[in-house]
């Protein structure tokens, strides 16, 4: 785990996606973009051991996020340990529900299903849409080969975004991404200040242009 919360490269590909799928939903109901902590991604990484469906964390979420607004309380949540009690007692009832032992997604992926999905939850604005949609639907593996698969394709997607951007398009992302790094003042090294400007700008890219994370946990995955 790096100084800004990035995983390590001794994280597995799935810990990684379900990070990011988390990072996903908590910078959309924010609002704005944040680098979660090493704290916070410790705290994502024990959900995923612990089996903590992405649809929970989602729904949870969105209700602590609804009540904060509903209070009036001033300032943006920008710790996702902020939300873990809620996301953990949630989680509690629902193991309750389930036989013990099991697990709430006890099921085995259908990845030819959630490939589609996420195929087909791709934007219209979404560069070189129908060839990202076909290259998606047409992966093939078992689930951590997909996963590792998807997620080459997701730094790909990415790249051609940041490609097309227009020139004031591109100005007001590196603003935001900016002000969003100056957070963290002087504490960062070169190399993690270019590392978290690229985070920073794919969080914000993936807000504006409404672009899942390529994985199988994503919600945009789940088939319905």
């Amino acid at each position: 785990m790096t100084a800004t919360g990035e995983p390590s490269i001794e994280e597995s590909e799935e810990d990684h996606a379900y990070f990011l799928a988390i990072e996903e939903i908590f910078v959309a109901l924010r609002g704005s973009p944040l680098l979660l902590s090493p704290a916070d991604w410790q705290v994502a990484r024990r959900w995923h051991r612990e089996g903590v469906p992405l649809y929970l964390v989602d729904r949870v979420l969105g209700e602590v996020f609804a009540k904060r607004r509903e209070r009036g309380t001033k300032g943006k949540i920008s710790s996702l340990r902020y939300c873990a009690p809620a996301v953990e007692a949630a989680w509690s009832e629902l193991r309750e529900l389930i036989a013990p032992g099991e697990r709430a997604e006890a099921a085995p992926f259908d990845v030819s299903s959630r490939l589609r999905a996420l195929a087909a939850a791709l934007p219209a604005e979404t560069p070189d849409r129908e060839t990202f949609a076909s290259r998606i639907a047409a992966v093939q593996g078992d689930p951590p080969s997909v996963e590792a698969q998807l997620a080459a394709l997701d730094r790909e997607l990415l790249a051609a975004a940041v490609a097309a951007l227009a020139g004031d398009a591109r100005s007001e992302i590196d603003a935001e991404v900016e002000k969003a790094l100056a957070a963290f003042g002087s504490r960062l090294s070169e190399e993690e200040r270019a590392r978290s400007r690229e985070r920073l700008t794919y969080q914000v890219l993936r807000q504006r242009l409404r672009l899942p994370v390529l994985s199988l946990f994503s919600p945009e995955a789940e088939v319905h």
